[in-house]
């Protein structure tokens, strides 16, 4: 499957069937699943990828002896300041809607234009004096960007194999630096634990988590799939480490931290104290236990604010902290993932940078080149669905229509009573508890760790960050889940 107008080629479709003139597609890679009826020579039907739905039409298309039929490209809007004042309400609906707290940055030509603290105050647990976000997995743009610094000083090179550093690892002999940089080792994620998912929310050792690589194994021949891997910017951060004899955090401070003359940075090993704290929603916020950050040194580890993570996009693309071949190099082209860096699309417009979840905050780097606009954000406490928020906030910027989110009804801790049981499926492998904690409506499918469940009224509940929407039938004792565009009775 192509998507020309996200810049992305070549989309492996996993499954597909087509019966009775009904099409159906699976495309895993990006979340997302495709039906439609065949009907006048086209296909009608619902694109749906992370839990939102967009109506999809399909025609036959000769791209060799055609034009590509592209929309005129997007445009930021003439007054920015319009835009951003439009931005600020929209920050003001979610914060007096208890819906949204973080902080968002946004810098134009290099320079900050806009900045806003929100929704903070409204959180259980005072937030005083905190200034600093866990940004997880942006973690490893920085972690990609110090490598490919040996790899300038010639200390390190792309095609060097694992086997040099980590010979134990599976396929290390067949491994390179490059596949780790870009997902494409064929090493699975450390972060799932054998026997529970979050294994990581308490501090292990090193030979724990190198065990757990080795006993994960791998998933497939190096340089033939590309699969998100922990595992292989943790080695990568183990690396940087043996070759410059200097922890992380002092590679860090030499390579970005001091150049940039940030303040606010910090890596775990620094235990910064000024972090905002973390919820999820179900009835109302309850604080999430997340990483012990000693585990992700590297891979998630590092605490900063979105004014910072734009300074550091900026100066990336100045060409501040890498050669511009070493940024060649880590930019992303027919793959969606890069050496460090991953494409963000918007409707035409193509961002390049990271995004970062831990177990309860969310973040996002991007910065586009042709207007010289980079957006950062971190959500450390998040009813809309992280991809909505900054969906919502581009579509503003660039003047497309968008709906406000709405949000359900309060519910009693009496009334969830009906719902609290344990569901199974003839139809799927899956067994789901929904249970109440704190007042709050929860769900835990076998194996898998909890999740908040919110209101949205007439027996519907939502957990937006995974794409989660249950009905229940309580006279039926039943319920149907959707996620990813499928259906299922439970």
């Amino acid at each position: 499957m192509d998507s020309p107008l996200q810049g992305a080629e070549g989309i492996p479709v996993d499954k597909v069937v087509f019966t009775n003139n009904d099409l159906s597609l699976d495309i895993s890679s990006i979340g997302a699943t495709y039906k439609g009826k065949f009907e006048n020579g086209k296909f009608s039907g619902n694109f749906v990828q992370m839990g939102k739905t967009y109506s999809l039409i399909l025609e036959a298309y000769d791209k060799k002896n055609s034009k590509d039929l592209l929309p005129e490209g997007l445009k930021l809007s003439e007054n920015i300041n319009e835009s951003l004042q439009k931005i600020d309400s929209f920050l003001s609906y979610l914060e007096n809607n208890n819906a949204e707290a973080g902080e968002i940055s946004i810098f134009k030509d290099g320079k900050e234009i806009y900045k806003r603290n929100f929704g903070e105050t409204k959180l259980p647990q005072s937030q005083k004096g905190k200034e600093t976000f866990q940004i997880g997995s942006i973690t490893k743009s920085m972690t990609a960007m110090m490598i490919f610094k040996l790899i300038e000083k010639n200390k390190l090179d792309l095609n060097d194999k694992l086997s040099k550093f980590y010979p134990k690892i599976p396929n290390a002999e067949k491994i390179t630096i490059s596949q780790m940089l870009s997902h494409t080792s064929g090493l699975d994620d450390y972060i799932t634990g054998k026997d529970t998912m979050k294994w990581l929310t308490e501090k292990v050792s090193e030979e724990q988590i190198m065990n757990h690589i080795i006993e994960q194994g791998s998933l497939f021949e190096p340089g033939t799939k590309t699969q998100y891997s922990n595992s292989g910017y943790y080695l990568l951060a183990k690396i940087l480490e043996k070759i410059s004899k200097k922890s992380y955090a002092e590679n860090l401070k030499e390579n970005i931290v001091a150049p940039l003359q940030l303040k606010n940075f910090y890596t775990v090993s620094q235990k910064p104290t000024n972090v905002f704290l973390p919820y999820n929603y179900a009835n109302r916020w309850e604080a999430v236990k997340d990483f012990d950050f000693n585990n992700v040194v590297g891979v998630g580890d590092i605490a900063t604010t979105p004014t910072n993570l734009n300074i550091i996009i900026n100066a990336l693309f100045e060409g501040k902290l890498v050669s511009k071949e070493s940024l060649s190099a880590m930019m992303p082209r027919d793959d969606k993932f890069g050496r460090g860096l991953a494409i963000v699309p918007f409707n035409t417009k193509i961002f390049v940078g990271h995004s970062g979840g831990t177990y309860g905050t969310n973040s996002l780097m991007i910065y586009n080149g042709e207007d010289d606009l980079s957006i950062s954000y971190s959500l450390n406490a998040d009813r809309v669905g992280a991809n909505t928020f900054v969906v919502d906030i581009l579509s503003i910027l660039y003047n497309q229509p968008f709906e406000m989110p709405t949000f359900g009804p309060e519910i009693s801790a009496a009334d969830l009573q009906k719902y609290v049981g344990e569901y199974t499926s003839k139809a799927h492998p899956l067994g789901l508890k929904i249970f109440i904690k704190n007042d709050g409506l929860f769900a835990q499918a076998t194996g898998q760790p909890e999740f908040p469940l919110e209101y949205a009224g007439d027996h519907q509940f939502k957990f937006d960050n995974y794409g989660v929407k249950i009905r229940f039938y309580p006279e039926k004792q039943q319920m149907e889940l959707q996620q990813n565009g499928e259906k299922f009775f439970v």
